[in-house]
């Protein structure tokens, strides 16, 4: 297997691999992302404007990772805590070296249901491809422990995806399929060409 890049260790030739602590150990930057490319991306800029607009004053992080994401997002919105989850041991370690204001659990999404959290807004950012196969469950839990709570969930739809289509069959067919109640959409193209995208859907848990 080649080391350093991540779609070996994540999905490949349509089929999740799923081996998100090999990848971590062998790619030092897995998810090459920096805040300046998450400051021009509408829709992660939108997610901080619904947390202001909300006052939202806690965000629970599904797949944290590096903690980059979350620590950016404390320091866009004043008062703002952030926790999460995460599968690999080690990202938690980089995450609680680098930023430390970030409380993070060593956790697989399948056992989410054994916790009790305690947040505003949950956020499931590029992480719902990587738990379809507990996706139900994970409504289950939702709706039975954190009604009333709000959920974002940031996602991108690759042109000629092949994995995850007979879940969600492009954007649309993932806002027809949203569980919860839908208070926005948004929809970001990198390019006029790109036919799938980004995806933000901000909602309620009822």
């Amino acid at each position: 297997m080649k080391k350093n890049d991540y779609h070996n260790y994540v999905i490949k030739d349509g089929k999740l691999i799923g081996e998100f602590e090999k990848m971590y150990q062998d790619c030092p930057n897995p998810w090459p992302e920096t805040e300046k490319d998450l400051e021009n991306n509408p829709v992660s800029k939108r997610t901080i404007e619904l947390i202001k607009k909300y006052k939202f004053k806690k965000l629970f992080s599904v797949g944290s990772g590096k903690g980059l994401h979350a620590n950016w997002l404390m320091k866009n919105v004043n008062g703002l805590k952030v926790e999460g989850c995460e599968i690999s041991r080690t990202a938690i370690d980089y995450s609680k070296k680098h930023y430390p204001k970030t409380k993070v659990v060593h956790l697989d999404i399948k056992d989410f249901s054994r916790y009790d959290f305690k947040f505003d807004v949950l956020l499931l950012r590029e992480c719902l491809w990587y738990m379809l196969e507990y996706w139900t469950d994970f409504i289950k839990t939702l709706k039975k422990k954190y009604k009333g709570k709000y959920i974002i969930i940031e996602l991108t739809f690759y042109d000629y995806q092949k994995y995850g289509r007979e879940y969600f069959d492009g954007p649309n067919d993932l806002v027809k399929k949203f569980p919860f109640s839908i208070i926005e959409v948004l929809r970001h193209h990198v390019t006029r060409e790109q036919k799938e995208g980004m995806i933000l859907i901000f909602g309620k848990i009822i």
